[in-house]
């Protein structure tokens, strides 16, 4: 790996991890999607309550898992200036689990709807609970954090994988290198990765399926390519719902690999194999069909509930559609977390990232940058999964008139790889002294969505009321009340932030001094001095 991993593309790793572990810190616990219910369900199977998997509509939030957060878990009201508070127990002091009532149901009970999903993720973080001496004694929020660390260390990879896929799809240096980079120009993305969430997992299976993909498009016949996929697949169709896409998905890729390379057998053997390995994750949705009548049960209900159709267009169908497409293209690249839906700077940039990508991926259709076909291939989750969750975006909509169900971005996400890989591509026919500047400008975006991004997330979180976003001795004080919440000692946010800076320096380093380079050097990646 590390001889066809170049030095550069680890320090991208490096920067990619260190930004999602200092998001762990920036965002409170319970403010990423479903958090509070990821976190529930992977405490209730570490205490075998929720295993055997509970059936539809039978599984509560437990009282315990109020004790790892101190913010709301839904709509937030406005500002919060958690600088401000001073209600919240030192480091170490904190309730945990059993104190604050364990496995019992909420007063109020509320369902866990996240039994709708298969248990693959659930599981993986029950072991990583239960690896934690007496976990139930301890303070709540630094088992949360050992779980976000585990999430941030799971997406870690996704670097390598796309500058593998690029570069398996031939495209010229230092183009790889860049589309390596592509996850720092998507904040939401990182910030999913630093959360406990099974996207997660998803996005990692999805992003080695679309090397897999890649590799069969070039011509990667062989029958263990295919079992490869197949066995990614059943583990991706044990993880999220939005795996079913994946076995169309490989069809297709191996249906265009056999008109390409004319080797039609070779092709329906290796996807006979895929097939066949697939199988033990297809038998989960085969179970629910069979079990509870439905593919996918509804994680409140027992039943399926009842979806008639009762609202049409001409009952505001126009304004779901423009809130959909607002909501998929904001929450791609950002997040807006008091759900106002305010076009402040975060979401501005969020439409210059997508005019870069459109225009990288128009550029490489139009210009055949990769095959066609290849291309299309690559990017057919994104179309994919945007087409199941407005298939059911809208049922709820025609049930209920609920115009916002389940429109979020992140969904698009196991997708990505294949994405940003070929709006990548779209630079290959650019002069190799203008393709140089790619990495450099991939990484000037990044530096400024973030900022974006972060500026309006510390000023919903963490300032004072009292001093405004500009004010050295607000944003000071916004530290030192992050440094008090994070449940690990100081130190460790420290040498995360020392190494992301040295990485990122390093980094920038190697990229301006590629794209300065002799126009007679540039295929040859040099190496950045650690």
């Amino acid at each position: 790996m590390r001889r066809a991993v170049p030095a550069v593309v680890w320090l991208i790793v490096v920067v990619h991890l260190a930004v999602a572990l200092a998001q762990t810190a920036v965002f409170p616990n319970a403010r990423s999607p479903d958090e509070r219910q990821q976190v529930d369900l992977v405490l209730q199977v570490a205490q075998g309550e929720a295993w055997p998997w509970p059936d539809p509509g039978t599984a509560f939030i437990t009282e315990g898992v109020e004790a790892g957060y101190f913010v709301p878990v839904d709509r937030l009201p406005g500002r919060q200036h958690l600088a401000d508070r001073d209600d919240v127990p030192a480091r170490g002091e904190r309730p945990s689990y059993a104190d604050a009532g364990g496995g019992d149901p909420l007063d109020e009970p509320s369902h866990n709807q996240l039994i709708q999903h298969p248990p693959l993720y659930y599981l993986l973080g029950a072991g990583v609970v239960t690896a934690v001496p007496n976990w139930a004694d301890q303070p709540l929020d630094i088992v949360w954090m050992l779980l976000r660390w585990g999430n941030a260390l799971l997406t870690a990879a996704l670097p390598i994988l796309l500058f593998l896929t690029a570069t398996r799809l031939r495209l010229p240096a230092p183009l790889p290198v860049a589309a390596a980079a592509t996850p720092l120009v998507v904040p939401e993305l990182t910030h999913i990765d630093s959360s406990v969430n099974n996207d997660n997992l998803l996005i990692v299976l999805a992003a080695v399926a679309t090397y897999l993909v890649a590799r069969v498009l070039t011509g990667d016949l062989r029958w263990r390519t295919g079992a490869a996929l197949g066995v990614v697949t059943s583990l991706a169709l044990l993880t999220k719902g939005f795996a079913l896409l994946m076995p169309a998905w490989i069809v297709l890729a191996y249906a265009v690999a056999a008109v390409r390379e004319q080797r039609a057998a070779d092709a329906v053997r290796c996807l006979l194999v895929a097939g066949a390995a697939s199988v033990p994750g297809a038998l989960w949705w085969l179970r629910n069909r069979l079990v509870h009548g439905t593919i996918q049960p509804h994680g409140t209900h027992a039943e399926p509930p009842d979806l008639t159709p009762v609202y049409g267009w001409s009952d505001g169908g126009w304004d779901w559609l423009t809130r959909f497409v607002e909501r998929f293209v904001t929450l791609f690249f950002v997040n807006d977390h008091d759900s106002d839906r305010s076009m402040d700077a975060s979401w501005w940039m969020a439409r210059v990232a997508l005019m870069v990508i459109l225009v990288g991926i128009g550029a490489a259709l139009v210009r055949r940058s990769i095959p066609r076909s290849a291309a299309l291939v690559l990017l057919f989750p994104i179309p994919a999964l945007a087409g199941i969750v407005a298939r059911g975006s809208w049922e709820q909509f025609a049930a209920f008139g609920d115009v916002g169900a389940a429109q979020q971005g992140r969904y698009l996400f196991p997708g990505v790889v294949g994405l940003m890989v070929v709006a990548v591509a779209g630079a290959s026919t650019l002069v190799p002294g203008w393709r140089r500047w790619l990495l450099p400008g991939v990484l000037a975006l990044a530096v400024v969505i973030h900022a974006a991004f972060w500026h309006d997330v510390w000023a919903l979180y963490w300032l004072p009321a009292d001093l405004g976003a500009g004010s050295l001795g607000g944003v000071a004080r916004a530290v030192e009340a992050i440094a008090f919440w994070y449940p690990f000692p100081p130190v460790v946010l420290g040498v995360v932030l020392v190494a992301g800076l040295a990485a990122a320096g390093l980094l920038a380093r190697w990229a301006i001094r590629e794209a300065l380079a002799s126009p007679a050097v540039p295929q040859r990646m040099k190496e950045p001095v650690a």
